[in-house]
């Protein structure tokens, strides 16, 4: 189990220092402003990317041994595209991006969709050395194209970068599926059958998703409409910093998640559950603990004299990621018996909050009201997750206990004397 989780969260651990290493290019080159820039392109590419994502995600998790990949992948293409057309011509006659930006954003979407889908059919079959590597491929890559820009050229081209990356990610991801593709496939279903299936399957657990990442994002533009993109910049790094805590929850719902999808034993994933949180919950406060307490010259010293002021959003932020910890981690309970709708409906009070807290803090306390709304969103998302788990029989448990942690450290000691050998 733990050799499963830490080899995801040392995949995650990498992939967050390439991203906190484009964090600081940004943030030193350009500023305020051009971070913020930088994090709304990145935030609109992610938003597209997982409502095309509707029928792929957990859908094709569940069903990557179940049906043909050859139909999995038909269906899921046809409805990247659909969908990516309706978008751009909705954003196009809205004209709430310019049309150059707007193509960018759409062909962007859909690499990074597209790949979403090739590396949801390997995580179904268990293939995680081949998920994890494309799942690095895109911060490295992106990483080094902005480093050889900035080398070179003294400019960075982020579009460009995000080509290279999805681009190569594309190849790579497309490679491991033809590899991979399972020899015995099922017969083949019609595309109408299996859309409505897939739909049916995956719109809750991806709805969450959606409210997840709009209640996460939102603020930044409601941030640009008041207050501009140097607010935009300052509050992100804020965010992606503290957010940093979520590694080791996310390592762990992605085993997990796939362990409980398998198990028929009701009580062995419940309390499975609650050992993982505990994990999750402790090492996540430590990790809150440790970014609160440095001071605000070293973020300054960081990312640039613009960035002096993030230590007092962290601040309010902190209390609500760590606690939204414990719902990223008992979501994926219902996530692995298929009741996505429980976390479509915490997520989506979830982002209700966002809104309301968002419109009501942002004009008046800029970032800091921005991270008041997103802790309580964070905050009320969780409780209500932990109040459908305590249904289930599960209890509400934040630490690790003496024993546990004596005992995970001699499995450590052990681990690390079998790799001296």
């Amino acid at each position: 189990m733990w050799r499963s989780i830490f080899s995801n969260f040392g995949v995650r651990v990498f992939a967050s220092i390439l991203n906190l290493g484009l964090v600081i290019l940004f943030s030193q080159v350009g500023g305020l402003i051009g971070k913020g820039e930088q994090s709304l392109l990145l935030t609109t590419i992610a938003i597209l990317t997982i409502f095309d994502a509707l029928i792929g995600g957990a859908a094709l998790v569940n069903f990557s041994t179940r049906f043909a990949w050859s139909i999995l992948l038909r269906t899921s293409y046809v409805w990247i595209f659909a969908l990516t057309l309706i978008a751009g011509l909705l954003l196009f006659i809205l004209e709430v991006f310019s049309p150059i930006y707007l193509l960018n954003v759409l062909i962007l979407s859909v690499l990074s969709a597209i790949v979403a889908v090739h590396s949801s059919l390997l995580l179904g079959q268990k293939r995680f050395v081949a998920y994890n590597l494309i799942q690095i491929s895109i911060p490295l890559l992106t990483f080094f194209t902005c480093l050889f820009q900035y080398y070179f050229d003294g400019k960075l081209n982020y579009e460009l970068a995000l080509y290279f990356a999805y681009g190569s990610a594309f190849l790579i991801s497309s490679y491991f599926v033809w590899f991979y593709l399972p020899k015995a496939q099922t017969a083949p279903h019609a595309f109408g059958f299996l859309l409505r299936q897939m739909l049916a399957y995956g719109t809750y657990n991806q709805m969450a998703h959606v409210f997840q990442l709009l209640s996460f994002r939102a603020s930044f533009y409601f941030l640009e409409y008041y207050h501009g993109k140097s607010t935009v910049g300052l509050f992100s790094n804020a965010s992606s910093l503290t957010e940093s805590v979520w590694l080791v929850a996310t390592s762990i719902s992605l085993w997990q998640y796939a362990v409980i999808a398998n198990s028929d034993d009701s009580k062995y994933n419940i309390q499975l559950t609650e050992k993982l949180t505990r994990f999750g919950m402790t090492t996540a406060f430590l990790a809150c603990l440790s970014l609160a307490i440095l001071p605000g010259s070293f973020y300054g010293f960081l990312f640039g004299p613009d960035f002096a002021a993030l230590q007092p959003i962290m601040w309010l932020l902190a209390p609500g990621v760590w606690l939204f910890s414990y719902a990223l981690i008992v979501g994926h309970y219902f996530s692995g018996h298929g009741r996505y709708q429980v976390n479509a409906l915490a997520s989506g009070i979830g982002l209700i909050v966002s809104l309301i807290g968002s419109f009501l803090l942002i004009p008046t306390y800029q970032t800091q009201g921005a991270a008041v709304a997103a802790s309580l969103s964070y905050m009320v998302t969780s409780a209500i997750v932990f109040w459908f788990f305590k249904k289930e029989g599960g209890q509400f448990t934040l630490f690790l206990q003496i024993e546990e942690i004596k005992s995970f450290q001699t499995q450590v000691l052990q681990r690390l004397r079998s790799m001296r050998l």
